[in-house]
């Protein structure tokens, strides 16, 4: 074969061979990677199997969320509000100095911006996760950023539960 037609012909060969291969690998289904979730009615009827059979009982393993939204009362979600929003009104000078202020003199508006502040506390009240979002038309991506950099460490009172809650904060 001439040396001018060794490189397309490679590439044909080679894309003819991702392409089968591609084809072949997309026919099956792709494998599961977990068990598909138990009916509380199976894991209860399972439980009570186990405890037939004479096998010690031993609490099922719930999962995190459902710990976190539906086992708590509604007072404990609103102290947990109000103690990450006095919190983050207690940060409010770092973040005006720190984010607010830089973004203000790349551009004059708007002039406020509202973030929402997703924040998940664990049992002692120590922050352990944080989303923060912007609210359309009253966005600073950069100020956002910023704010998205600013390391965990607010901390509450202990609720005693693993908790998740969204605050609003209005800058400056």
């Amino acid at each position: 074969m001439q040396k001018e037609l060794m490189t397309p012909a490679a590439i044909l060969l080679g894309s003819l061979i991702i392409a089968a291969g591609l084809y072949f690998g997309l026919q099956q289904p792709a494998p599961s990677a977990a068990p598909p979730p138990a009916s509380a009615e199976a894991r209860a009827a399972s439980a009570r199997t186990l405890a037939a059979a004479g096998a010690p009982s031993q609490p099922l393993p719930r999962p995190a969320a459902a710990v976190a939204s539906s086992a708590l009362p509604s007072e404990l979600y609103e102290r947990v509000v109000a103690d990450a929003t006095s919190a983050l009104e207690a940060r409010r000078p770092l973040f005006v100095k720190q984010c607010w202020e830089p973004s203000l003199k790349k551009s004059p508006t708007p002039p406020r911006a509202r973030y929402l502040f997703n924040m998940t506390f664990d049992e002692s009240g120590k922050e352990i996760a944080r989303g923060i979002s912007e609210v359309r038309g009253m966005d600073r991506p950069d100020a956002a950023h910023c704010l998205r950099m600013i390391p965990l460490g607010i901390g509450v009172p202990p609720p005693g539960a693993r908790i998740a809650v969204e605050v609003e904060l209005t800058l400056p």
